[in-house]
């Protein structure tokens, strides 16, 4: 049979573009049960009521009886069907606030949407009312200051085609479809990660709308606390609707894939890992297991921001003595490799994914991995990303994303076309989540299509009670629950 091509391979990973430095994963506190849509009890909504809202708007609102309400309610992952009493299109963080007002008045759950990625499914939320802002997406670039202002709708896309055109960039993930707010909120991991930090790191301040209505900045010389606690902390602690981030030079990039044959994974990890443990700031490496037509195949995506003789020679090992079948690696714009690698799925997908931060890589866990993928359900994917470089750097005190140790971010993902194939996906995830749990420290919250309570604590580890405090101050009722929700102390 023929050996995996390039476009198979993105077709098979496309429905978690997403989850490469993505997920702005939201959910209940406690945890919704598998896949299963949670209805709360809401107050019924008049017309009058809703015409109201309307009428106070610069954007606008969305009901069932709306032309396009089936397609705005929708949200990425499919293995959710949520069905909303009211969407609200804002315009300005004005609406936003009028939002928050109504939904409160009106007893309503709240889920707040920028780019619809959630792995957990809440960019919408059953009979409840959700603030979409996929309308604010404005972004502006100051390149003398390298700054870029960025409304919190705006997608991964739409940031990178902006600061471009001055040849900068800011560290976003690599799917132009997410949304920033979520991804950033959440850390945000990218492939300029060991060369400037996640994107929370590239913050310098936020415009946010609390639950109260109050329009507030957040930086590190005004309500700090709130500034510390939205850089990792996800969207508990208010409703974000612009940030200001740092900007890089970013011009050519050595980019691409390399596509090994089915079969030498437990030689071919350890292989990377050598890499990674030397590797410079200008090198990101990411490696997956996914299915090829003869078996697991391993797939290391490559991302080098220095003098692509320099990273060929860091890559040589790599390519021997395991010549790979297919090798794309080449010199490109930073637009160009941040835009080829992951386009939209050609239809809708169900997917289930989880997270685990390994400080490292032991003979163990490589084992483990090696034995799951052997049985690994028909579509399934183990991607393995190296934390090393500039995010290590920051002092864990400094934001609450908690992931500052040299170590690997390993996502375990299924997803599913036909319902029958959920449970066993599902099972299967959780299984190797299991099996490499004892050597885990901490996961990455955007990368949970459940994230529970007992799963925060262990996320956010000494982070936790600060956050905890920081929601009581600001969101005392936890309103903003549908989120990898951390309780007000």
């Amino acid at each position: 049979m023929a050996p995996i091509t390039r476009r198979q391979f993105i077709q098979q990973t496309a429905f978690t573009a997403a989850t490469l430095y993505a997920y702005p994963a939201t959910a209940l506190a406690g945890g919704p049960g598998r896949l299963r849509g949670r209805k709360e009890n809401a107050v019924p909504l008049d017309r009058a009521a809703i015409r109201k809202l309307a009428s106070q708007l610069r954007g606008h609102v969305i009901t069932p009886n709306s032309s396009d309400y089936e397609s705005m309610r929708q949200v990425n992952n499919h293995a959710y069907d949520r069905h909303p009493a009211v969407i609200v299109r804002c315009a300005s963080p004005s609406d936003v606030a009028r939002a928050l007002d109504f939904g409160q008045r009106h007893s309503l759950p709240l889920a707040v949407r920028s780019g619809g990625h959630s792995a957990a499914g809440y960019g919408a939320c059953d009979g409840g009312m959700v603030i979409d802002l996929s309308g604010m997406k404005r972004v502006e670039v100051d390149a003398p200051k390298r700054l870029a202002c960025a409304q919190a709708g705006a997608l991964v896309g739409d940031v990178d085609q902006a600061t471009q055109r001055f040849g900068l960039a800011t560290t976003l993930g690599a799917c132009p479809t997410v949304g920033i707010g979520g991804l950033t909120l959440g850390g945000g991991m990218g492939t300029l990660m060991p060369k400037y930090g996640a994107a929370c790191d590239n913050v310098k301040s936020a415009q946010v709308v609390t639950v109260d209505g109050r329009q507030i900045e957040a930086n590190r010389g005004s309500n700090a606390d709130l500034f510390w606690a939205i850089r990792g902390g996800g969207g508990n602690f208010g409703v974000a609707t612009e940030f200001e981030y740092g900007l890089h030079p970013a011009g050519e990039v050595l980019a691409g894939t390399l596509v090994y044959p089915a079969g030498p994974i437990p030689e071919l990890l350890p292989a990377c890992l050598k890499v990674t443990e030397a590797a410079p700031d200008e090198l990101n490496l990411v490696a997956m297991i996914v299915p090829g037509q003869n078996g697991p195949t391993y797939v290391v995506l490559v991302g080098y921001s220095g003098r692509p003789g320099a990273g060929n020679d860091l890559l040589k090992p790599l390519r021997a003595p395991h010549r790979p079948l297919r090798d794309t690696v080449n010199v490109m714009s930073y637009l160009e490799s941040q835009a080829s690698g992951f386009p939209p799925s050609p239809k809708p997908l169900s997917y289930f994914t989880t997270s685990l931060f390994l400080p490292q890589l032991s003979e163990p866990a490589i084992a483990g991995i090696t034995s799951a993928t052997k049985d690994a359900p028909q579509k399934f994917r183990v991607m393995i990303s190296c934390l090393h470089g500039a995010v290590t750097r920051v002092p864990y005190s400094d934001a609450a994303f908690p992931l500052r140790m040299k170590g690997y971010d390993v996502e375990v993902s299924t997803y599913w076309s036909a319902p029958a194939e959920k449970d066993s996906g599902v099972r299967w995830v959780e299984a190797l989540r299991a099996a490499l749990q004892p050597f885990s420290h901490g996961m990455y919250v955007n990368g949970l299509s459940e994230p529970t309570g007992e799963l925060m604590r262990a996320a956010y580890g000494a982070n936790y009670a600060r956050l905890a405090e920081i929601k009581k101050k600001y969101d005392p009722d936890n309103v903003l629950r549908l989120n990898p929700n951390i309780m007000p102390a």
